[in-house]
């Protein structure tokens, strides 16, 4: 009997401390859960942060930046970057024309205009018996506006006095002009009018070039003479450049020339004018 009450006292003494820390743990895993962990705090400069975003939307994206009321860094941003040939843009609700390749423009445009000079030039185009075209518009009224617009900045897209496309600008010259509609991108005013080859080219004929791809127009302007056109470049804006140019050399597609029948056609009259 004895010996039985020590063994029962000796398994209590064993077991009672193991009962102990069980519940102890049970405890502590009750208060672990009832106590969320406190997230850590990130330190940061807000005005930092928000000048990196306008950056970012500034040097990338026209379209948003425009949404924003940002003014974008123009012949910077990439969000007309061709994929797939030409075919494919970033932003397809855009319409707009891409201009040049900046880089390849940057290595092949060996040819620079001086604007000075050209300024003096131009008078011989507005003078005498031929201030008029074959399809009937004004030479001088014509110049006039193309020096309206030289230096304003390119933009893909750009239909403004802000910033404007290569197609967006000759459709506003010969609205402005002429009070005619010309399609909104190259490609279709490229097919607008009667062919022109290079050699045959006169003042106030549409002069295309393909800077993507060989399959469309992506780039036009309106030639003056003595192998000089004028057009809204993606590198320096409304510009005036040279047809001997590497670059546009290489690439030039051909001349339009419209009619009298054409501007019959694409007139607008007053009531719509205003409304565009």
């Amino acid at each position: 009997m004895f010996e039985y009450s020590k063994l029962k006292k000796f398994i209590i003494v064993l077991i009672l401390p193991l009962l102990l820390l069980s519940s102890f743990e049970d405890v502590a895993a009750a208060k672990k859960k009832k106590t969320p962990r406190r997230a850590k705090t990130t330190k940061y400069n807000p005005s930092a942060t928000r000048a990196q975003a306008i950056e970012i939307i500034k040097s990338n994206s026209a379209s948003v930046s425009e949404l924003a009321g940002l003014e974008p860094k123009v012949g910077q941003n990439n969000d007309w970057l061709l994929k797939n040939d030409g075919e494919d843009l970033y932003d397809p609700n855009i319409i707009g024309d891409y201009g040049e390749d900046i880089a390849e423009l940057e290595k092949e445009d060996d040819i620079t205009v001086n604007i000075d000079d050209f300024k003096t030039l131009w008078i011989q185009f507005v003078t005498g018996e031929f201030d008029k075209t074959s399809y009937g518009l004004k030479k001088s009224d014509l110049m006039d506006k193309i020096m309206e617009w030289l230096g304003t900045p390119y933009r893909f897209g750009g239909t403004s006095e802000n910033a404007i496309d290569c197609s967006g600008w000759t459709q506003r010259i010969f609205l402005e002009v002429a009070n005619i509609a010309l399609p909104r991108t190259a490609r279709e005013q490229i097919n607008v009018g009667q062919k022109v080859s290079r050699k045959n080219l006169e003042f106030g004929d549409l002069v295309f070039f393909h800077t993507y791809s060989r399959k469309f127009a992506s780039h036009v302007g309106i030639y003056l003479g003595d192998n000089l056109f004028a057009h809204a470049s993606s590198r320096f804006g409304v510009t005036v450049s040279s047809l001997e140019s590497q670059f546009y050399k290489s690439r030039f597609i051909g001349g339009r020339r419209l009619s009298t029948t054409d501007m019959r056609k694409l007139a607008l009259n007053t009531s719509k004018n205003e409304q565009l």
